[in-house]
């Protein structure tokens, strides 16, 4: 979400790679923790899958399809949604889903950002 937020375009090289590392990740969140279950740690919903959801909107925030072709991980993610209410889970996470269609940062605001952002992912 950082490029999206800062107005960076990133290598191709990068998204690429960072895509890769994501598909990992979503593979073995179904692996490992979904496997056969309604949610992550069980038949009901806890804080493991609002942590989880949380986590995996924001590349949805950013344009990335993370459900798409994942039908397990899909039906999870309706699961949560049903758990929660759609419209408290829409309300939970409009901030982060308008983030591809707001502006860039302001240039100075950018500017005071930069040296916290460049140390995170250093």
């Amino acid at each position: 979400m950082l490029p999206v937020v800062m107005g960076e375009q990133i290598s191709s090289e990068l998204l690429a790679a960072t895509l890769a590392e994501l598909d990992v990740t979503l593979q073995v969140l179904e692996d490992k923790f979904l496997q056969d279950k309604a949610f992550l740690v069980g038949p009901q919903i806890s804080l493991a899958d609002l942590v989880a959801i949380t986590e995996l909107m924001h590349p949805v925030g950013a344009g990335c399809q993370v459900f798409e072709g994942r039908p397990k991980l899909a039906a999870w993610y309706r699961r949560v949604e049903a758990a929660v209410g759609e419209d408290l889970f829409r309300e939970a996470h409009e901030v982060i889903l308008k983030v591809k269609d707001t502006p860039p940062a302001d240039p100075t605001v950018k500017q005071k950002l930069m040296p916290g952002v460049l140390a995170m992912i250093r």
